[in-house]
Order: C-alpha cells, then sequence, then structure tokens
C-alpha cells in the first residue's frame, strides 16, 4: 500500500510539472533592432527617414541658450581669472569679515552661473548622444537593407536611393557629432571655470575661519604708537591715489560690462521721479490731515526720494557688482536720504545729522584704501569715533526734548532712540578696540554699527514710501469712492504704517547679523527652533505651525472684517433688500470666512480634518450637556437673522424691559431702554418667550390720553376740541385722524379717550406730556370743568 501510495504521488508530482512546464509563458526570440527593410518598403521608409533627419537636425541645432552660453563665458572666464589673480593679495590684505563675505557672494554668484551652464550643458550631451545613437540605428538598418537586395535585381533607381539615403544619415551623424564635440568642449571650459570659483570659495572660507580665530588677538599698532603715525603718514598720498584709481577701474569695468543694467536704473530712476511728481500733484488735493507727515515730507522732496530710492537697489540691479560700485552707491544715497530724514529729528539736530552722513560717505569709500593698512586703520578710527559722539549727542538731545510732532513723525513702531543708543555704544566700543590695536575686532563692529544705520536709513525710506503707496491707493479710484474705505481710511492707514514699521525693523534686525556673517548661523537656528515638533499621540506639531496657525486666524479676522466693512458700506446700500437681510447676509458671511479660516488654519497644523471630526462627534455630546444654553443661544441667533421677528431699531419690550434693538449677536441681543440702559437678552428668551414688536409692520404708535370732564359738559364740544388740539400738533399724524371716545360716566364727570398715532416712536411721551398740557390749558379756557388729565402709551 505504501508503495502503491508513493507510485500515485510521483505520477502525480511529475503530471503537476509537465503542466506547469506547458502553461508558463516561453520568452519571445529577440528581434533584431536593425533588421532590414523589405524591397517594397524602400521608396515608403525614404520619406520617413528624410523627415526624421530634418527632425534630428532641428533638435540638434544649438538654440538660445547655448548661444548665449558660446557668448558669455569668455566674458565669465575672463572676469574670473582677474578676479583669481587679485584674490591672492586680497586675501594676504588682512581684509575684514564683511568684506570677506563680500567676495564669497560674488564668487558665489559666478559659481552659481557656472552650475546653471553646467546643468544646461549636460542636458544638451546627453540629447545630442540620443539622437547619435538614434542615427547609428538607422544607419545599420540601412547598411543591412544594402546588403539584402545586392543579390536581387533592383532597379538602379533604387539602388541609387538607398546609397542617397545612407550618404544622408552619414552626413547626419558627423553634423550631431561636431555639435557633440562643440558641447563637451564647452562643457569642460565650464567645469575648469567651476573648479577655479570652489577653489577660490574654499580660500575665503578658510581666510574667514582664521580671521575669526584671530579676534581676540592684536594684529595692528595701537593708536599711541608713533610708528603708526609714521606709516599712515607715508602712506597718504599713493593710498589715496591708488584708493581713486581701483575705484575708477572698477566702475568703468562696470559700465562697460553692464551697460544696458545701467540704462536700465537711469530709466527706472526717471521713471520713480515721475511717478513721485505725479502723485504730489494727486496728493495735493487730500486732506492733509487724514494723511501721514512722512509722506508729507518725502513728497516735497521727490528727486532725493527718487534718487535715495533708486540708488538703494543697485545690489539687485547689478548682482555681480564689484565692492567699488557698492560703495558708490552708498555714498550717492547718504545724503538724499538724509536729507528726507530730518523730519525724525528737531530742526536743531540737522546738522548734526548732516555730519553723520559725512560719517557713513566717508566709510564707504574707506576700504578702497586696503592696500594703505595703516591709514585706513586711522580713518577707521576718526570715523567710529566721530560717529559715537554724533549720534550720542543726537540721541541724549532727543532724550531732553519735549515730545512734539516735529520730534518724531514715525507714527507706531519700534523707537528710533533706543536703537541710535545701540549705534552709539557699538561706535564707542569699536573705536576703544581699535585704539588698543585690535583691528579685526573693530572691523567687524565698524561694519555692524555702519551698515545698520545705513540700512535704517533705507528701510526708513523705504517704509515711507510703500505708507505712499498705500496713501495712494486708498484715496485714488477705484478703492477712494467706496464708501467703506472712505469710513476706515485713516484706520487703515495707521495699521499699514505700524505694520510696515515692524516689518522693516525684523528685516533691519538681519542687516548686523549679515555685517558679522553670521546671518546664516542665525537662520538655521530660527529653522531649528520653528521645526521643533511637540506634541501627544499621532498629533505632532511645530512652533512654526503654530505661528502660521495664528498668523491664518488673524487673516481670517482681517478679512471677514474687511468683507463686512464692504457689505454694509458699498453693497446693501445699493441693493433693495428687506430690513434685517442686510445684516443676516453681513454675519453669515462674517462667520462663513471665520469658519474657513479655521478649517485652513487647522490644516496648516498637520491635523487630520477626519480625526478632527470624529473627536469633535466623541466629544459633541458631552459639550453639549454642558453648553447647551450657548448652542441653543447662537442657534436662536441664527433664527433671530433669518426669520427676522425682530430686527436692528425695532422698539421691542420683553417682560418688564422695554427698548430699542441695537444689536443682534451670537449668543445675546442688546436693548437700549428708554431711560439710558444697555440690557442683554439672551436669544433663546427673545425666541421661545412673548415678545411685544412695536414696529415689526411700521413705526406708527397710538398714543391715548384718559380725559375726565364735567358733568355738566357738553360730550360733543369736548370731543370736537380736543381733537382739535391733537391734529394741530407737528408729530401727531394726521391718517389715520385723532379721535376721541366717550367711555363713562360717574360721580367724578364725563370720561372721554382721545387716541392719535405718531410715528416719532421715541418722543411718544413728550407728545403725550405736550397733549396732557394742551388739553388741560384748552378745557380751562373753554371754561370746560375738569378733574384729571392722563394716559398710557402705548394703547389699544
Amino acid at each position: 500500500m505504501a508503495s502503491n501510495r508513493r507510485s500515485v504521488l510521483a505520477r502525480l508530482l511529475g503530471f503537476t510539472l509537465l503542466w506547469l512546464a506547458l502553461a508558463s509563458p516561453r520568452p519571445a526570440p529577440a528581434q533584431d533592432a536593425a533588421s532590414p527593410i523589405p524591397a517594397a518598403e524602400v521608396a515608403a521608409r525614404t520619406a520617413e527617414v528624410a523627415a526624421l533627419l530634418a527632425n534630428v537636425d532641428t533638435l540638434s541645432a544649438p538654440g538660445p541658450e547655448m548661444q548665449a552660453i558660446e557668448q558669455e563665458l569668455p566674458e565669465l572666464s575672463k572676469r574670473i581669472q582677474d578676479r583669481w589673480e587679485r584674490l591672492p593679495r586680497r586675501l594676504a590684505s588682512d581684509p575684514s569679515a564683511p568684506a570677506l563675505q563680500g567676495l564669497a557672494v560674488v564668487w558665489q554668484t559666478m559659481r552659481t552661473q557656472l552650475n546653471e551652464w553646467s546643468e544646461t550643458l549636460e542636458q544638451r550631451g546627453t540629447n545630442l548622444q540620443r539622437e547619435l545613437k538614434r542615427l547609428s540605428d538607422l544607419d545599420e538598418t540601412w547598411a543591412r537593407s544594402f546588403k539584402e537586395i545586392q543579390g536581387a535585381q533592383l532597379p538602379p533607381q533604387l539602388i541609387a536611393e538607398i546609397n542617397g539615403m545612407r550618404d544622408a544619415i552619414t552626413a547626419a551623424r558627423t553634423r550631431v557629432n561636431s555639435r557633440l564635440a562643440e558641447v563637451l568642449v564647452l562643457e569642460y571650459r565650464v567645469s575648469v571655470e567651476k573648479r577655479r570659483a570652489d577653489q577660490a570659495l574654499a580660500l575665503i572660507a578658510q581666510a574667514r575661519s582664521e580671521l575669526f580665530n584671530r579676534l581676540g588677538v592684536r594684529n595692528a599698532l595701537p593708536l599711541w604708537s608713533p610708528e603708526l603715525w609714521a606709516k599712515a603718514r607715508g602712506q597718504f598720498v599713493t593710498g589715496f591715489r591708488g584708493a581713486g584709481l581701483r575705484w575708477w577701474n572698477a566702475v568703468a569695468g562696470e559700465w562697460e560690462d553692464q551697460a544696458k543694467r545701467v540704462a536700465l536704473h537711469i530709466f527706472g530712476f526717471l521713471a520713480l521721479l515721475a511717478v513721485l511728481l505725479q502723485a504730489r500733484r494727486q496728493v495735493a488735493r487730500w486732506n492733509a490731515s487724514d494723511r501721514r507727515a512722512g509722506v508729507n515730507w518725502m513728497l516735497a522732496r521727490p528727486a532725493s526720494a527718487a534718487l535715495a530710492l533708486a540708488v538703494f537697489a543697485s545690489p539687485w540691479i547689478y548682482p555681480t557688482h564689484s565692492f567699488a560700485v557698492f560703495a558708490t552707491s552708498r555714498f550717492l544715497s547718504i545724503f538724499p536720504a538724509i536729507r528726507l530724514l530730518l523730519a525724525l529729528v528737531p530742526a536743531g539736530l540737522s546738522r548734526s545729522l548732516y555730519a553723520f552722513g559725512a560719517v557713513l560717505a566717508l566709510d564707504a569709500v574707506r576700504p578702497l584704501l586696503f592696500p594703505a593698512r595703516d591709514l585706513e586703520q586711522l580713518l577707521l578710527l576718526v570715523n567710529l569715533l566721530a560717529g559715537g559722539l554724533l549720534v550720542g549727542w543726537m540721541w541724549w538731545t532727543t532724550r531732553r526734548a519735549a515730545p512734539d510732532g516735529q520730534a518724531r513723525l514715525a507714527d507706531g513702531g519700534p523707537p528710533d532712540r533706543p536703537l541710535a543708543l545701540i549705534l552709539a555704544v557699538t561706535f564707542l566700543v569699536a573705536f576703544v578696540a581699535g585704539m588698543a590695536g585690535y583691528l579685526q575686532l573693530t572691523r567687524l563692529l565698524a561694519t555692524a554699527a555702519v551698515r545698520s544705520a545705513y540700512a535704517w536709513l533705507a528701510i526708513r525710506v523705504v517704509v515711507w514710501l510703500l505708507l505712499l503707496l498705500v496713501a495712494y491707493v486708498l484715496w485714488a479710484r477705484p478703492l477712494g469712492a467706496l464708501a467703506s474705505v472712505q469710513q476706515n481710511r485713516a484706520y487703515v492707514e495707521k495699521r499699514a504704517g505700524l505694520a510696515l514699521t515692524w516689518i522693516g525693523f525684523v528685516t533691519w534686525l538681519f542687516v548686523p547679523l549679515t555685517a558679522a556673517t553670521i546671518s546664516g548661523d542665525a537662520i538655521a537656528f530660527a529653522r531649528t527652533v520653528l521645526n521643533a515638533g511637540f506634541g501627544w499621540g499621532a498629533i505632532q506639531v511645530t512652533l512654526g505651525d503654530v505661528l502660521l496657525f495664528g498668523a491664518t486666524a488673524w487673516a481670517a479676522f482681517i478679512l471677514s472684517s474687511a468683507v463686512r466693512a464692504m457689505l454694509e458700506g458699498d453693497v446693501f446700500p445699493r441693493v433693495r433688500l428687506a430690513e434685517g437681510v442686510p445684516l443676516a447676509l453681513a454675519n453669515l458671511a462674517h462667520y462663513a470666512i471665520l469658519l474657513v479660516g479655521f478649517v485652513v488654519a487647522v490644516t496648516f497644523l498637520g491635523v487630520d480634518l477626519t480625526k478632527v471630526t470624529i473627536l469633535v462627534g466623541a466629544f459633541g455630546v458631552g459639550v453639549g450637556f454642558g453648553l447647551q444654553t450657548v448652542v441653543n443661544n447662537f442657534a436662536s441667533g441664527l433664527i433671530l437673522l433669518f426669520e427676522r421677528p425682530i430686527r436692528v431699531g425695532d422698539v421691542v419690550q420683553v417682560g418688564e424691559i422695554q427698548g430699542e434693538v441695537r444689536h443682534i449677536g451670537i449668543r445675546a441681543s442688546t436693548v437700549r431702554t428708554w431711560r439710558g440702559a444697555d440690557v442683554f437678552i439672551p436669544n433663546a428668551q427673545l425666541v421661545t418667550e412673548k415678545v411685544t414688536n412695536w414696529t415689526y409692520t411700521d413705526r406708527r404708535l397710538r398714543i391715548d390720553l384718559r380725559i375726565t370732564a364735567a358733568t355738566t359738559s357738553d360730550p360733543g364740544r369736548v370731543k370736537e376740541l380736543v381733537c382739535g388740539i391733537a391734529r394741530s400738533h407737528p408729530d401727531v399724524l394726521r391718517e389715520p385722524p385723532p379721535a376721541a371716545y366717550s367711555i363713562g360716566f360717574g360721580d367724578s364727570g364725563l370720561t372721554f379717550d382721545l387716541r392719535v398715532w405718531t410715528n416719532r416712536f421715541e418722543r411718544s411721551d413728550a407728545i403725550r406730556s405736550e397733549l396732557a398740557e394742551a388739553v388741560s390749558t384748552a378745557l380751562t379756557e373753554a371754561k370746560i370743568g375738569h378733574t384729571t388729565v392722563g394716559g398710557t402709551t402705548p394703547g389699544g
């Protein structure tokens, strides 16, 4: 039995293996990539190959990018060679940290350009190699086809066609090979320049590291050294002559290399001047009390503003500028900026501010003296001492001066006096360090202080320009014609000025960090802090997410307020809607924007909205019991807004409370009573309890005045008399007309009710009092005895 079972199992296993072998797909025989073309298809394939060759020529032809590389690479190579030859001398002159950073920026800019060219050439070479492979396969196919049909009796024209096609393919391959060789040569030249740029950046990084290691080392002669003064005297003439020559060569070279950018820069200055002149004519028609004083001051000096702003833009217009160009830009922009910033100081400090501008201007050109190291050191110390004393004097004077509109015209934002104090202290500390011979530390502190002061000038002017732009947009059409903008213009200008000033201050904080060449480290640290995560379970958020959440929620509030103001000021007054509908739509838009903003803010936190929905559903029951009153009031508020049983401005009575509805909110509504109290009534009470709305259909109110006359009085005469008095009152409506009714008689006399209508609901008590006095006087004059004149409001 066991042997039979083994035999059966062996047979089953054999059949299974055989079935699997038959069922498994067999690999198809490999097709020859270069299969010969049948003779019958030669004519048709010839046309296809001709079109293919034309396409290959088009694709392999050099495009605009290749032409630009061929034209610009020699110029860039020359500039790199020139800077490479000067780099050892520059590094040997013991440059400051900002100077090293400037060198690194220039070399990194050229390195970035070379990287872009290298990527373009690499992609170009890959495409040409692919086209070359296609041509090789095509040539092999036609070669095999020619070999196959050599023994066949074919027309000579067909053989000539095949030979011609092979010749065309060979010529195309030759052209592509030639273009590929050109690309490879360019790629090699670019790689050579990249290696040189990498070497330069490595040398600069090494010099920067050595510089920071030597900050605490005395590397220059102290100020009291006679040798320092003797060397400086010997370097005076040659130093200034060399500085002027270096400046002229750099500026002239920049003019030749970037003539188009220079023309664009000049055109930008003229265009900005024209815009400011036009803005001055336009703004002159506006109310001066509604505009910012700084904007007025700048518009009164359009040439200075345009020149300062145009020069401030130099680093972006000339991205590969030399230090001489940067120094020239600073020199040209300082005095126009000073002229604009006279608005920030009292009139007595204008000369001090101009003197400080001269300090900044001298510091802008001082680094050009770097070969004359001792002369440059003395000028640096003079600059630091003068700058520290001038800024300290201005700080002390403005501190003692009483704050007035002329002493400071910058509304809101960070104060200027603490910044001035920090600058003064930095100037003087740098002077003390330089006086003792710690030149590298002095240069680092001096550069941070000078660039911070220069950046303060630039940022203040730019902020004023942006404020001018905001004011112009808010006053000019189309926004200036909107009622919502006219009502909130002053508030928007004030908030915009505050926001722009703080943005400028935050931007200014990066300047001393950049001057100290630690901005990259500061940015990396800030990123680390913002990316620091915290949370619980699957929910993890970062500080950056929280800040983004807050910014989004704040933006949603701002947007909802703007939309609501525009709806109430410009849309609803032009659209005929039922009373109360505008308020409902405005509140609905407000809540919708806040809801969308909250959802977007939650997504920035990285929270899965599906999980949030589940959690809300889970906690909803428990929260519902705890906050059912709040939820009930919210739902009732929506009912009041859309069903509109009461509207803002209606006169209502809820229990003993009577007054005018002033506001319908989310949780409660505000009713202003006749005694001047604001009563907050929960919305649920207005929906579920009895509410009397005296002005639901119209604002007419009936006033009842009860009169008791003597028993002997003529009822008809009494009614005619009191109705005539009511008709003569200016606040009593003619329709329906006043009416008097006899409602009873007794021992005290005849009782009448005078019923009048008025649409002056707010004067109902006064109207009743005036009618009572007039009726009493008239009855007395008519010798009609009466005992009482009174009434209720409203009646019936």
